[in-house]
């Protein structure tokens, strides 16, 4: 019986319920006979169409389309369609189709005609008769040959499209955004002070890894042919001034310590970075492994780090530097009592008012130092018209050079020769924690004392006051080592200060009264002003001789 699927059309309907109409063809002694069977349901009926297919397949000769028609239309049994014939035994066939891009092979097969099927092993004889040798699926070629209507056709092979390469890709290690962006903080306030305006990096820091473009991975057809795929293309890292390129050109790295940023397209590094203005809440604070130009000021409560030099064409106006190199700074500190200057190198500058400069080197000033605790290195040198220091504390290793020091109003002023500052102000700590330790060991000795009275007058002691005799004992000793070791430090410091001779300094116009001099251990306060002069220790003594 042909055409007898059954379909269900409705969600809501039973195989029972809906059912398609089918119909059937018989060789009789009368002829060949047909008979048609109406649907159930919301099932679909046979058309005309379907019957006159299968009776042309069938090879029916001298059929009556009149005679098909009206069954078909009535729903009809048992019609005679045609004259008395043999049945024509048919095998099975298959036949192979494939696509233009060879990516997919189809099998069409037709059902036998009361002969043989169309078996596994001739449907793959097709296939390989096609050509077709890769991507069979011998599940599909099963369903092909058991499940399909006649001549439709069934995807059984499917070639492998190529994977195109991929681009190259790079990968950059450091921030490349150069928008400001405010840091917050974790109370959700807004740090402005810190806005990361420098990106630092170190030599043979990594700033960018390259990775390569793929050439892709082959396809195949289903007759084997290679599809080539296309390869990924290709890009360089943009490498600018001092960064240096791997030999295969995919790690970029920093050739110096400063900067990093784009320039352009490429990306660089300046060991010397500029502000073109302030250092205020537009830039917030410089912190830099290079050398820094400012052409601005920096400005109340901002500050400035770097490991190079530093150059502030305006002023530090409370602001704060640290510099691992030498400081300029055109204008002059005001420090406003906020500032603090510390410099390995040297530091050059107009004035120095109400600030904390230290320097390892030589503090070279063009007009005055007023109000400051200046420290040197080496030397201390303020020129100009006035060359004045007056308030605070200026201490040099070597030398202090000054035209006027001091005021007529016998300002408080400390002058302090012949000691690096950095070791007197070890020295200072360990007299400090000299102090401490004797003051502890005399402590711990008295309460030694006590509980030993105690011992002498109860005979024995409770065994908790035992415990703490005991633990005060140690205690002395370690404090008495202390306290020795302690001592002898301190000891040669003092022999070493003692012999401090080279020490000076140099009034070129006039040393006022109110001002302290220190030189090594020494000291001596000015009570009258003494013109054009240099003081220096001499065996043990102050010298005040001729400037010169």
């Amino acid at each position: 019986m042909s055409g007898s699927n059954v379909d269900v059309v409705s969600d809501n309907s039973s195989v029972s319920e809906d059912r398609h109409g089918c119909f059937q063809i018989e060789y009789r002694s009368e002829g060949v006979v047909l008979s048609v069977y109406p649907p159930v349901g919301k099932g679909r009926a046979v058309t005309v169409e379907e019957v006159l297919q299968e009776v042309k397949e069938r090879e029916i000769r001298n059929a009556d389309g009149k005679v098909i028609r009206a069954a078909v239309y009535r729903m009809e049994q048992n019609v005679v369609i045609a004259e008395p014939q043999q049945e024509i035994i048919r095998d099975g066939q298959v036949k192979v189709d494939i696509d233009r891009d060879g990516m997919r092979a189809y099998l069409i097969v037709y059902p036998p005609r009361g002969g043989r099927a169309v078996t596994l092993e001739a449907a793959k004889k097709a296939l390989e008769q096609a050509g077709v040798i890769y991507g069979i699926d011998e599940e599909k070629v099963n369903h092909a040959l058991t499940q399909i209507q006649t001549g439709q056709r069934v995807a059984v092979a499917f070639g492998k499209p190529p994977e195109d390469g991929k681009n190259a890709k790079i990968d950059y290690k450091v921030n490349t955004d150069s928008r400001i962006r405010p840091v917050e903080l974790e109370d959700g306030r807004v740090d402005f002070y810190n806005l990361n305006l420098i990106r630092n990096v170190q030599p043979g820091e990594i700033l960018a890894i390259r990775t390569p473009p793929t050439e892709g991975i082959a396809g195949l057809t289903v007759l084997g042919k290679e599809i080539r795929p296309r390869a990924g293309k290709d890009m360089r890292i943009p490498a600018g001034k001092n960064t240096q390129l791997s030999e295969d050109g995919c790690i970029l790295m920093a050739g110096t310590a400063g900067h990093v940023y784009f320039n352009g397209e490429k990306i660089q590094v300046d060991p010397v970075f500029e502000l073109k203005g302030d250092v205020d809440f537009s830039s917030g604070n410089l912190n830099f492994l290079g050398s820094i130009v400012i052409h601005g000021s920096v400005t109340y409560g901002f500050q400035v780090n770097c490991e190079g030099n530093l150059e502030v064409r305006g002023s530090i106006d409370g602001g704060s530097v640290t510099v691992g190199g030498s400081l300029t700074v055109r204008q002059g500190i005001q420090g406003q009592q906020k500032s603090i200057i510390t410099v390995k190198g040297d530091v050059l500058t107009r004035f120095i008012e109400n600030a904390t400069v230290k320097a390892g080197g030589d503090i070279v000033v063009g007009e005055g130092i007023m109000h400051s605790s200046v420290d040197a290195g080496r030397s201390i040198t303020v020129g100009g018209r006035k060359g004045l220091i007056v308030g605070g504390r200026c201490r040099a290793g070597e030398e202090i050079h000054a035209k006027n020091v001091g005021s007529l109003h016998a300002t408080a002023t400390e002058i302090e020769v012949g000691i690096r500052p950095e070791k007197r102000a070890a020295y200072n700590e360990l007299a400090k924690k000299l102090n401490d330790a004797c003051v502890n060991l005399d402590k711990t000795e008295k309460a030694v004392n006590v509980l030993k009275e105690w011992e002498k007058r109860q005979g024995q002691l409770p065994v908790e006051k035992r415990m703490l005799l005991w633990k005060l004992t140690q205690a002395y000793s370690q404090l008495y080592k202390d306290v020795e070791a302690l001592s002898s430090k301190k000891a040669a410091l003092d022999a070493e200060f003692e012999q401090v001779a080279k020490g000076r300094i140099r009034v070129a116009a006039r040393l006022y009264p109110g001002v302290n001099i220190r030189i090594g251990q020494y000291t001596t306060r000015i009570r009258e002003p003494i013109d054009f002069t240099t003081v220096y220790i001499e065996q043990g003594e102050f010298r005040f001789t001729p400037y010169g």
